[in-house]
């Protein structure tokens, strides 16, 4: 009995281990590219999903990069993460490119406890949520570039943020934001200009 036990640890360990060698040589290779992926990050990609990071971008601790396919569709949609140059995403936040397109513009900082939504799930009755399938009709999210996203902030499917724009600590953007605007609240309005 102890025998068979301690060959299961020794099976468990192992692929630990196997686990741990993985995800090792995929923060080595991004940090060859001059990307930092914190360890405790969550990065998963789906067969049809197209991810880049550029150079000199952090992903800190436990934020998730999502792009995995809707495997309710008929026909995989391409899942898309473009994260621009010098893009800082802090720790905890939350990025689902998944069913959608996402693009991060250069130098953008995106604070702790963000979400950005590529795309939503269908709402019909009759269909358990869970069971739904992605809706189509309102995806993707532009992020220009020297954006500050407040920690909390949340920035829904089919909104586009203009570069040199800010948005507060817990806002929710569900509306398109001109460049360099300033917007807070719930949901997201203009309360300023940066200059």
């Amino acid at each position: 009995m102890r025998l068979i036990r301690w060959l299961r640890l020794l099976r468990e360990a192992q692929r630990e281990l196997g686990r741990w060698l993985v995800r090792l040589q995929v923060q080595q290779a991004w940090r060859q590219r001059g990307v930092e992926i914190a360890a405790t990050a969550l990065v998963r990609v789906g067969p049809h999903a197209m991810l880049e990071i550029g150079r000199g971008t952090t992903i800190g601790p436990y934020s998730i990069l999502d792009l995995l396919d809707d495997p309710l569709a008929a026909a995989p949609s391409a899942s898309r993460l473009v994260i621009g140059q010098r893009v800082a995403i802090n720790e905890f936040n939350n990025i689902r490119a998944s069913g959608g397109e996402i693009y991060i513009g250069d130098g953008c900082l995106v604070s702790q406890f963000v979400s950005i939504i590529g795309s939503n799930h269908a709402t019909r009755t009759g269909t358990w949520m869970r069971d739904q399938p992605w809706d189509m009709r309102k995806r993707g999210v532009v992020i220009g570039a020297d954006v500050w996203l407040g920690a909390h902030a949340v920035v829904l499917p089919g909104v586009s943020i203009g570069a040199g724009s800010i948005v507060a600590a817990g806002a929710i953007v569900h509306e398109s934001v001109p460049a360099n605007t300033v917007v807070a609240g719930v949901p997201a309005r203009v309360v300023g200009e940066r200059r």
